[in-house]
């Protein structure tokens, strides 16, 4: 595919701004990545909190697996991409000398090039854009400025997902809590600083997150209970002694 086709980035920013969350912008990013570049295997790492990688959108079990060794053995282009170069290119895997362990086993699941684009977003890298070849020097250097361009539109569209679906989870949980204290309110006729005081306790006796608590208590107007018998009675709004 011509790197200047206007067409492909076109066509590739209208379906990432149609993509409902991070698993279909994910998904998006990989399927026009794998078709630009004419091979069937592609995935992404991401970044996880504490630094630990993993392997999201991948077309096939094997490029999870391939992936997952690196993740094991800290060594191959997908964690190098990840966390210290912009791009990693190898044509013969199995060779490789930056990879003495992790290429002769991923060679042995039928892989035998890749190209690891980093994804770089918000001043941060969140991980990389990963494409593998079945036959030796399956990337041509066209391929690698493509790899690069898809990885760049793919990490900014991942960026504004990421932050659009942690914006709506925070506003999911402000309306939940806000539900869950209105019922405690009305039912018992106490004041909102109560009914949170109230939501927050039963939340950290129960060991049970407010968000979810507060989901229970708007579905099946109660809270949780030692014995059934005490659920959503006025005593067991008091405050613990």
């Amino acid at each position: 595919m011509p790197i200047d086709d206007p067409e492909v980035f076109a066509s590739l920013a209208e379906s990432l701004a149609e993509a409902d969350g991070v698993p279909e912008t994910i998904e998006q990013i990989v399927a026009y990545a794998v078709e630009a570049i004419d091979t069937a295997y592609g995935g992404i790492t991401l970044i996880e909190p504490g630094g630990r990688f993993t392997t999201v959108g991948a077309t096939h079990g094997s490029v999870a697996e391939a992936d997952h060794i690196q993740y094991e053995l800290g060594e191959g282009p997908c964690v190098d991409a990840a966390a210290e170069s912009k791009i990693v290119v190898s044509s013969y895997i199995a060779t490789d000398e930056r990879w003495p362990q992790w290429g002769p086993k991923a060679s042995g699941l039928g892989f035998n090039s890749v190209i690891s684009a980093e994804l770089h977003a918000r001043g941060r890298r969140i991980g990389a854009l990963n494409l593998y070849g079945a036959s030796e020097a399956t990337f041509t250097p066209e391929d690698i400025a493509l790899a690069a361009l898809f990885a760049r539109q793919g990490a900014l569209a991942l960026g504004y997902a990421r932050t659009e679906e942690g914006l709506r989870e925070a506003l999911e949980t402000r309306t939940v809590i806000g539900q869950a204290q209105g019922l405690l309110m009305e039912r018992f006729g106490i004041d909102a600083d109560r009914a949170f005081s109230t939501l927050r306790r039963y939340s950290q006796h129960h060991n049970i997150k407010l968000k979810a608590l507060c989901h229970q208590l708007v579905e099946t107007r109660a809270l949780p209970a030692q014995d059934p018998s005490d659920v959503m009675q006025p005593e067991a709004l008091s405050e613990p002694a």
